[in-house]
């Protein structure tokens, strides 16, 4: 979704501009317990704007726009703590009013639109009728000889003028009908919620406004469900706004607050609570716009009422956990009705509850995973799909790519070196992944990332999405090629012309194999402490001092460091990247055993190592900004979900193979955890593909993708030991009825993916400062 052009941009400004100038959430101040009616001179200026009327057709006097444009003014309205029930009184009837117009509906739909489109009546839906309900059945209210009667519970804005809308049965047959909240035989019962007001709404014989329903039937039915996707959809956006407004709030007040003569926000904890609030964001915007996408395609699909339920879920939380953390990162302020951030959490509070709760909406996700994981797992599978004459990828459709990689995979990958369930994690090393490097560089499907003139096949980032998946979905073993991933992106950006025409062809042939020397003894992630020295003597530099935690370096040919070649005021200064040979004289490597019992990581030891000039990559003493644009895609490339799949469809064969599919307590965990995989690769997805259509370097934005999925990763680990009793104390191999695994090994992998490439409480500094601009600790 993109707010940034043409109407949507214009709709943003508005709301920021009339909110600013008509509402502070100040207002909402000392209302709690209390009812609080409908602000009428605002809303009244919402509907001069024509924000009631976005989504009604031009025919009834709306705009004519769509729920993305009400999405926009949505999540303005939750950033700045808006309490009047936009969602529920203009989105979700709008919805209604044009399915009925459609279906004939004319008269009374006409004058319910005006009445939107005024402001003159408010309009509200009522079709719940217990706690809990998520898709209702037949309804209980009853419509017989034109009257009204039954109850209807939870409905938002039911003022004392209001129009309700309300989901009845009629003759055995669902309807829809309208009803004045002033009429004879209707009684409200209204309640305080969150920053607004609800009302439980009881009808003894009330009569119909229009005589007649506005819906009936199937029509009803259909038209009941899709106001309630789209309700679900822009309360998503709200709820997103409303924690990214509380956040703001929070980062302002801990960057003025002064305790212990520094800024609260200049304390790393403070930072690392801010930063895990942000990504949590981050998150939900990626869901509710995934579920936007899928709306607009088809509303009602299974799979699009499936993201709607993730969306709903994941902002609901990322508001309740802004809220709650804001409350303490505040202080004894937050306990205080003197500042906003209470308000903002009683918001978060009454948003995650209705329109179906967190657990809920998980549950509904997870009942649909399974089959959204076969659809995907499927769609390569399609015999429609139309084969363009061209040879080169660029051309072919999503759908022909997918179909031609999977059937070239099928055909081409070794049976012997598939994922399997006692490896899930199975790295390709040695001959085994230079053989399978060379034979997809063979036929045309060697990095997908590079540029067509360097040698790659220069797809589209939905096309290298699905690149991706199909290596996932084919059980094609973990690939750790630096060379692709890391250095040629860099060499192509920073190298040379000699070193391009060089290095590049080399790298896609495996005939240079490179592993990553920045770490070193003591330094950690502090890259910048480095103390390896490259002296230069004539046309060469000569290199002395070690390196440590090289993946794979027992396996490689040559290595990319970084060395200090002299001494500034700055220590990222005086860094410059060298080319090295581990063939060169005074090169050895020592292998690490790690605690999973393998020999993966290395020490690289240089002895006075004599490097060519012409191994320099960029400037002198400016490896730093080298390093950095490095970092940004090899911390693109760790935010591939492709572990923590693998891992999750473990866990879904040890909930099975246990007998544990009827357990509450563990399907909510692994819910949790599908949701958690599921949102993520659409935060993956749209930010990646961000990087690409801006054509920008990845930067420190990219930490949030290293941060979460590495420790999503660890948490699936621990589940699946958790949930295998005894059998996950076992150091090898079990067997678990039909399931043949290790569980010990894939838990011990998992623990270094958040130290290597940057620990990840070095990617949440990073955040800290460089995305949302905290407070650096005074000096001295």
């Amino acid at each position: 979704m993109n707010d940034d052009t043409g109407v949507a941009q214009l709709l943003k400004d508005s709301a920021n501009d009339f909110l600013a100038g008509n509402h502070e959430p100040a207002r909402l101040r000392g209302w709690i317990g209390r009812v609080r009616p409908l602000e009428r001179k605002l809303w009244q200026g919402m509907a001069e704007l024509g924000w009631t009327s976005v989504m009604l057709p031009e025919q009834l006097g709306g705009s004519g726009l769509g729920l993305r444009e009400a999405c926009v003014l949505v999540e303005v309205m939750g950033e700045r703590l808006l309490a009047e029930p936009f969602v529920a009184c203009c989105v979700m009837p709008s919805v209604l009013l044009e399915a009925a117009y459609a279906k004939g509906a004319v008269n009374g739909v006409t004058q319910l639109a005006g009445w939107l489109q005024t402001a003159e009546r408010p309009l509200a839906l009522a079709w719940q009728e217990g706690a809990g309900q998520l898709e209702p059945g037949l309804p209980t209210c009853r419509i017989e000889n034109g009257l009204l009667s039954g109850s209807k519970q939870f409905v938002l804005g039911c003022e004392a003028d209001s129009v309700l809308l309300v989901s009845a049965q009629l003759e055995g047959q669902l309807a829809v009908v309208a009803v004045a909240a002033d009429a004879p035989g209707v009684c409200i019962d209204a309640f305080a919620a969150g920053i607004g007001t609800q009302g439980h709404v009881h009808f003894q014989k009330a009569p119909l406004l229009f005589a007649e329903p506005l819906l009936l039937g199937e029509g009803a039915e259909i038209a009941l469900r899709q106001a309630r996707a789209a309700g679900r959809v822009a309360l998503g956006a709200e709820l997103a706004g409303q924690a990214a407004g509380c956040l703001r709030q929070t980062i302002d007040y801990v960057s003025q607050r002064v305790q212990f003569e520094r800024p609260l926000g200049a304390f790393q904890t403070v930072q690392h609570r801010c930063v895990d609030l942000h990504i949590e964001i981050s998150l939900a915007n990626a869901a509710w716009r995934h579920a936007l996408d899928s709306y607009e395609r088809a509303p009602l699909a299974g799979d699009t009422l499936a993201a709607i339920s993730a969306a709903k879920a994941r902002c609901a939380t990322a508001a309740l956990i802004t809220g709650k953390q804001a409350v303490q990162l505040h202080g004894a302020m937050g306990f205080a009705e003197e500042v906003d951030i209470g308000l903002y959490l009683r918001s978060a509070l009454f948003g995650a509850a209705w329109l179906g709760s967190v657990e809920a909406h998980r549950r509904a996700f997870a009942a649909a995973y399974p089959a959204l994981r076969q659809d995907q797992l499927a769609s390569g599978d399609r015999l429609d799909v139309e084969f363009s004459l061209s040879s080169d990828p660029r051309d072919w459709s999503d759908d022909e790519f997918r179909l031609r990689l999977r059937r070239w995979l099928d055909e081409h990958y070794p049976k012997h070196l598939k994922q399997n369930d006692k490896r899930p994690f199975l790295r390709l090393r040695g001959d085994d992944l230079c053989n399978w490097l060379r034979l997809l560089d063979d036929h045309g499907w060697r990095a997908p990332a590079w540029p067509r003139e360097h040698g790659g096949m220069g797809i589209s980032f939905s096309k290298q999405w699905i690149y991706q998946q199909e290596m996932e979905r084919a059980g094609v073993g973990r690939i750790i090629d630096n060379g692709e991933t890391q250095l040629g992106p860099t060499l192509i950006k920073w190298g040379s012309e000699a070193q391009r025409a060089y290095y590049l062809p080399r790298i896609l042939r495996c005939e240079d194999v490179w592993c990553q020397g920045y770490s070193e003894p003591g330094a950690g992630s502090d890259l910048a402490s480095l103390r390896t020295q490259a002296v230069r003597d004539g046309d060469e530099f000569v290199v002395s001092g070690q390196k440590i935690w090289s993946t794979h370096a027992t396996d490689c040919t040559h290595i990319f460091t970084l060395v200090r070649t002299g001494k500034f005021e700055k220590k990222q200064q005086g860094i410059s990247f060298l080319l090295i040979d581990l063939k060169a004289p005074g090169v050895s490597i020592r292998p690490i055993a790690n605690i999973a019992g393998e020999n993966e990581f290395c020490e690289v030891f240089f002895d006075a190592v004599r490097v060519p000039a012409e191994n320099l990559v960029g400037e002198l003493h400016q490896g730093w900004s080298v390093a950095k644009a490095l970092l940004g895609h090899e911390r693109i490339w760790l935010g591939s979900s492709a572990m923590a799949g693998s891992a999750l469809d473990l866990a879904e064969r040890l909930v099975a193979q246990l007998g544990l599919s009827t357990d509450r307590g563990v399907l909510d965990r692994l819910a949790e955890l599908q949701a958690d995989l599921h949102d993520y690769r659409l935060l993956y997805a749209q930010l990646c593909d961000r990087i690409a259509l801006e054509g920008i370097e990845p930067g420190a934005e990219a930490s949030v993708l290293k941060v979460y999925v590495s420790e999503l990763l660890q948490r699936i680990t621990e589940f699946n030991l958790e949930v295998s009793g005894e059998h996950g104390g076992i150091v090898g191999d079990v067997q678990l009825g039909d399931l043949h695994t290790d569980l010990h090994w894939p838990l011990m992998m998992s623990r270094p993916v958040t130290i290597y490439a940057g620990a990840n409480e070095i990617q949440r500094d990073i955040l800290a400062k460089a995305v949302l601009n905290l407070p650096n600790a005074p000096r001295g």
